[in-house]
């Protein structure tokens, strides 16, 4: 029985997206345990008119990236849960959620769409 080799782009995925996604994670720890009120240095940041720029650019990068997660996903529910998940870590749910789709497809075109049944 011969195994499917998944392209190389997609081994690429299989690497590069869990590593990012434990950037994150860390990232995030490291965060929480400085004890820095996230409130405050958000308005810091919100100050600078380029602070003001990134917010808006992170969050149109999550809202599309929650968007393309909520078209290959087949239940609504777990589409939601993704969505609480991409709300609360950001990029870190999204690069876990790439990751898992790369690691359950062979190509770049059904990481991308999902595996789809022929009509």
């Amino acid at each position: 029985m011969s195994a499917v080799r998944p392209e190389p782009a997609v081994r690429v995925l299989r690497v590069l997206a869990p590593l990012g996604a434990l950037v994150m994670a860390v990232t995030i720890v490291l965060a929480l345990a400085s004890g820095a009120p996230l409130g405050a240095e958000g308005t810091e940041i919100a100050a600078f008119v380029w602070g003001r720029v990134t917010f808006v650019d992170l969050g149109l990068a999550l809202v599309l990236g929650w968007l393309w997660i909520a078209s290959r996903e087949r239940s609504v529910a777990r589409a939601l849960v993704w969505l609480v998940l991409t709300a609360v870590t950001g990029s870190g749910a999204l690069l876990v959620y790439v990751s898992i789709a790369a690691w359950r497809t062979h190509t770049l075109h059904e990481v991308l769409v999902g595996r789809r049944r022929a009509a």
